[in-house]
């Protein structure tokens, strides 16, 4: 007879931990597709669901009660109810509702089933325009109110210069949710929302649903177009521009004297180890602009110490760096020339 291999229950446990987490992700997508959430806003029996939903009993009950395992639905008797978290975060009508964010979490985990093809094949190929527009200000946008937002408008209002402004650039602002909240802080503030033209409509929307009334917005691509001056704060958060030296002069120079560069930003970490993050980062590209083998990193990308250094350089005081995560904030200031 053989021997038990000495890693055998290790190896098992291994896989074993994996597949569940798979399964839970590929249980709360089917749920999120099959609108269970919100059919279970009232509570329903497992018969009721499966009648509404056109399924089968057996695999809808079976369904419904690793729901209730994972904690994402309670049950009473025989009915079948939202949990408090599901309430808060699986509920379209929710302020805090993180369904498009899981939307493109599952399109980032979808590329995993084709990695044998892009491992020969290459990264796949998306439309930079249409993939802010459609897909990931949506996602940045609900992920936001999950504590980035409220963190960075606090922090950047302990600066005097933020209350003294009457101007604020939000550079590649996306949604414009950080502009909506900025002027709802400062009341005699204005900003501007400057982003790509197809991202800008989108970020209209979300600031008409938040009634924002000094928030404008300009397109085009900040890397070729000019983004006007006379800013009192320019305010960057993780947008390609953030860690480029190219976009330095064009940030300082659309600035006032003494007015401050606020910029949030993922750095590139020599320490850190290369991880599955780093590798979903490569499985897909924009074409136009070549990534870097780290997250959130493109090429000629510098490193914090490096971005810090070339700031100073080119006429900034650094009033502060802030880890936020694993994220970091440059609080910069233009000097007088």
């Amino acid at each position: 007879m053989l021997e038990i291999p000495e890693q055998a229950s290790e190896f098992e446990g291994l896989i074993q931990q994996w597949s569940d987490g798979y399964r839970k992700i590929l249980l709360l997508k089917a749920a999120i597709e099959l609108n269970l959430f919100e059919t279970l806003r009232n509570p329903k029996t497992a018969g009721e669901v499966a009648a509404e939903l056109n399924g089968d009993n057996r695999i809808v009950k079976l369904m419904l009660e690793c729901l209730v395992n994972t904690g994402l639905l309670v049950k009473k008797n025989d009915k079948y109810a939202l949990s408090e978290i599901s309430k808060t975060f699986l509920c379209s009508d929710s302020q805090y509702s993180q369904i498009n964010f899981l939307k493109k979490h599952f399109s980032d985990l979808e590329l995993w089933q084709n990695l044998e093809k892009i491992v020969k094949n290459g990264p796949v190929r998306v439309d930079r325009a249409k993939f802010f527009s459609e897909t990931v200000i949506h996602s940045m946008a609900q992920h936001s109110l999950l504590g980035e937002l409220q963190k960075t408008v606090e922090v950047v209002a302990k600066y005097e210069e933020f209350w003294r402004a009457r101007r604020l650039l939000d550079l590649g602002g996306g949604h414009g949710l950080y502009s909506v909240a900025f002027t709802k802080l400062n009341p005699k503030l204005k900003a501007v929302v400057f982003d790509l033209p197809e991202v800008v409509r989108r970020s209209k929307e979300y600031a008409e649903s938040y009634g924002a009334e000094r928030v404008e917005f300009v397109s085009g691509d900040f890397f070729k177009d000019d983004i006007g001056s006379g800013y009192d704060v320019i305010f960057s958060s993780y947008n390609p521009g953030g860690k480029n030296v190219g976009m330095i002069d064009k940030i300082k120079n659309a600035l006032k004297t003494g007015g401050i560069y606020v910029n949030k930003q993922y750095f590139w970490d020599e320490n850190k180890e290369i991880d599955l993050c780093d590798l979903e980062w490569n499985l897909w590209c924009f074409g136009e602009i070549e990534k870097s083998e780290k997250r959130y990193m493109f090429k000629n990308d510098l490193s914090l110490e490096r971005y810090i250094d070339e700031l100073v350089k080119r006429g900034f005081e650094i009033v502060d760096v802030i880890g936020f995560g694993e994220a970091k904030m440059i609080v910069a200031k233009k000097k007088s020339q």
